[in-house]
């Protein structure tokens, strides 16, 4: 791999994950809908954030 390719991905890669986040369905919480995803033995994501 030459050294501006390897440069570039480095570049583009902090933002990849963003948008795959982005893209997922989003849900709002519940803790039927928690228990659900649980059960259902899937890979989830809890993605939460606090304002204090």
């Amino acid at each position: 791999m030459k050294r501006r390719q390897f440069l570039a991905i480095s570049a583009i890669a902090p933002f990849a994950g963003v948008t795959l986040v982005q893209a997922a369905d989003q849900v709002e919480y519940t803790r039927e809908a928690y228990e659900q995803a649980l059960a259902s033995g899937e890979p989830f994501m809890l993605d939460f954030s606090a304002s204090w």
